[in-house]
């Protein structure tokens, strides 16, 4: 039995993989549909975005990163949680119900309840670069937290330390997924709980 179907990949460049639960790598192709726990791993020059299809919350991955993408749904919505083992993600976040979205590294944890942001976690600890609205900032080893908000960037360190200052416009990565032009459309057929057919069309920009 597979997870919740959570996500749909809707651009994918360069070389992407994602695993599945059995550990078998598979390239990643626009339209694939993510299930609760599944890896996505993007390697030098790769980037994907997707989309969670409860909400149009879109993750973009970066190249050299891994992410493990899990959700539980409810009835109107689905919880999100995003594990960065490494790399760089953009979350554009459509309001949540709190605590509804939450991305943890290995030093620190995000969660945000509508906003948009990219966080980069390497070695040296995580950064946090805040586009629109606040996220709140936490550093898992001595449990202190800051709220980030738009033109703020956060650093969280391995060492404990979580801090903020004013971002420097020139660290903010490229997004490739933003010179798209117009509205795309995706549709996704699924089941609902009665064992009817139905389809789910998503536009986005």
């Amino acid at each position: 039995m597979g997870g919740d179907r959570i996500a749909i990949a809707t651009k994918v460049i360069g070389k992407v993989q994602y695993i599945r639960g059995d550990g078998s790598g598979q390239s990643l192709k626009k339209g694939h549909i993510f299930e609760s726990g599944d890896i996505l791993k993007t390697e030098k020059g790769g980037f994907a975005a997707l989309l969670f299809i409860d909400d149009k919350t879109a993750l973009k991955v970066k190249e050299n990163s891994e992410v493990i993408i899990s959700g539980k749904r409810s009835a109107q919505a689905i919880a999100k949680e995003i594990n960065l083992n490494g790399g760089t993600i953009r979350a554009q976040v459509n309001k949540q119900k709190k605590g509804d979205f939450v991305v943890r590294t290995s030093v620190s944890v995000a969660s945000v309840k509508g906003t948009d942001f990219w966080l980069i976690s390497n070695e040296a600890g995580d950064s946090l670069i805040g586009l629109d609205g606040i996220v709140g900032f936490s550093n898992l080893i001595s449990g202190e937290s800051i709220d980030i908000s738009s033109g703020k960037s956060g650093i969280s360190t391995s060492d404990g330390s979580v801090q903020s200052f004013k971002t420097d416009p020139k660290t903010i990565p490229e997004d490739p997924s933003d010179t798209d032009s117009g509205n795309q459309k995706l549709e996704i057929e699924f089941k609902d709980a009665s064992g009817k057919k139905k389809t789910l069309i998503i536009e986005y920009n």
